[in-house]
């Protein structure tokens, strides 16, 4: 790490800081998924709005992701952060003061516009400020993302479940943290070294020739994953109490839970095992556990629903942080922007698009008959990442002598 110039006192507690804000920005997106079935009934809307309300945080978000690094390298992290978490604060006050569900999809436009920059730009910083753990870097966001969905998930839920002001407190409560960690940022030092130095531009989304097979193969696992998230936050917690028959609104928050914290855990588990076998089974146990979930909701019983999403959950961690390592495992350094744009495009586009079309169908059938018919596309999609990377010629590809030096082709078979 850089010296500190003459004068200036360290800040021990960046990092904490830093790594504090995905945290605050999984949890946003979060309080809403519990809360709209109270939302529904107020305003009288059909399912399909429910999904037009989510999917605008993922449209957005692809905007902010594919601008805020950019902007942060040529005018620095901290202003950037700064405008994320404001950006943050002015949703949660559009959903304090919501008077229909127009009012939801400019907070949640609002809120991705933040979050996406969050994810970019925090993740850079964190780098900035401590570059020799960048792995664990990556390990600590990722279980942040799924801590902070999971409490938001279950605090909201339980506020709900009480029926005192569910649709302000969590949104006030949300607010407060925001506000702490703004107050932590404007105190904090530029993270970023050479700020002011890079030009500006945005990359344009691209995939080299050479890593198109394993793009491929990653962004169909990691795509096949979001659709089934896409899912669980906005239309499985009202499926899963309905076929449970509990009413109320903290089943819902403990689905949400359920999925996200078997995620975060066997992200960590997996860590140490090489990407691509990460990747393959948890495409293979996401294709089997969505098959099974179709019974084990027609079950009726709470228990074995929850615990059929937490073993989702679990795959869906595997499947997606496997194919992430995986590809970026072999980006070239100057191409990792445009490569990593086309990835969260695409990406984006799978938690958006499926989670759309499951809105229609449960809007003009219902939400339990269209749950099976998305259980089985998402399967067959899983199935697909596993059939395109144990295809014959990708094997034999990955036969051929490279002319890679031993230690480094050592060093990769351990992470890829």
């Amino acid at each position: 790490m850089k010296a500190l110039s003459p004068g200036r006192r360290a800040q021990p507690w960046r990092y904490a800081a830093l790594l504090a804000l995905p945290m605050l920005g999984q949890a946003t997106s979060a309080i809403p998924s519990p809360l709209y079935s109270l939302y529904a009934d107020k305003w009288h809307y059909p399912p399909f709005l429910t999904t037009v309300i989510f999917a605008a945080y993922g449209a957005v978000a692809v905007v902010a992701i594919l601008v805020s690094g950019p902007l942060s390298d040529r005018y620095g992290r901290r202003p950037v952060l700064v405008a994320a978490v404001l950006l943050l604060l002015a949703g949660l006050a559009v959903f304090v003061g919501a008077a229909g569900p127009g009012y939801l999809v400019v907070a949640r436009m609002l809120n991705g516009l933040g979050i996406g920059t969050i994810v970019v730009v925090g993740g850079a910083a964190l780098l900035d400020v401590d570059p020799e753990r960048a792995a664990r870097s990556g390990t600590l966001t990722a279980i942040a993302f799924n801590v902070g969905i999971a409490v938001a998930a279950l605090g909201t839920a339980g506020l709900a479940q009480t029926g005192f002001h569910p649709l302000v407190l969590p949104y006030l409560a949300d607010a407060a943290i925001a506000l702490v960690l703004l107050v932590l940022l404007l105190a904090m030092r530029e993270p970023h070294p050479s700020a002011g130095a890079a030009p500006l531009g945005i990359p344009r989304p691209q995939v080299p020739r050479e890593i198109r097979g394993r793009f491929v193969f990653a962004v169909i696992g990691a795509s096949a994953a979001w659709a089934v998230l896409g899912v669980c936050f906005s239309l499985e917690p009202s499926i899963a109490a309905d076929a449970a028959h509990v009413h109320g609104s903290f089943f819902g928050g403990v689905v949400i839970a359920a999925v996200t914290l078997a995620a975060a855990l066997t992200q960590v588990i997996s860590a140490r095992h090489p990407a691509r076998t990460v990747a393959l089974v948890g495409d293979t146990a996401l294709a089997v556990l969505m098959l099974a979930g179709v019974g084990g909701f027609a079950t009726g019983n709470a228990v074995v629903i929850i615990a059929t999403v937490a073993l989702q959950g679990g795959a869906y961690g595997l499947a997606f942080g496997g194919s992430l390592r995986h590809l970026t495992a072999r980006i070239p350094a100057e191409r990792r922007g445009a490569v990593m744009s086309m990835f969260y495009l695409l990406a984006y586009g799978a938690l958006i698009t499926p989670t759309l079309l499951v809105g229609i169908g449960a809007t003009v059938w219902s939400a339990t008959a269209i749950f099976p018919v998305f259980s089985v596309l998402a399967a067959l999609l899983c199935l697909s990442a596993v059939a395109v990377e144990r295809a014959p010629g990708r094997r034999a590809g990955r036969l051929t002598p490279t002319q890679a030096p031993v230690a480094e082709a050592a060093r990769m078979s351990e992470v890829d």
